[in-house]
């Protein structure tokens, strides 16, 4: 069983999670609220790499290691 926990939401929000849930968009709002933290933390997960990415795309030794690596390969892409 998964453990309890409470949060204080605005009432606005909570009323439309209840529509959400009232039109069969959701079976509950457990489902709902999981679902939401689900999408956040992927988006979250996203947004570090993309961070990384941008870093490492900025990183001297990164870039030779890409260009060392494009080298090696050069040839056998017409294989």
């Amino acid at each position: 069983m998964s453990p309890k926990t409470t949060f204080i939401i605005k009432e606005e929000i909570i009323s439309q999670v209840r529509e959400a849930v009232k039109t069969g968009t959701y079976n509950s709002m457990t489902s709902f609220v999981e679902n939401a933290l689900k999408k956040e933390i992927e988006n979250l997960k996203k947004e570090k790499i993309k961070k990384q990415l941008e870093a490492a795309s900025k990183d001297p030794l990164f870039l030779a290691d890409i260009k060392k690596v494009e080298e090696d390969f050069k040839y056998s892409d017409f294989e």
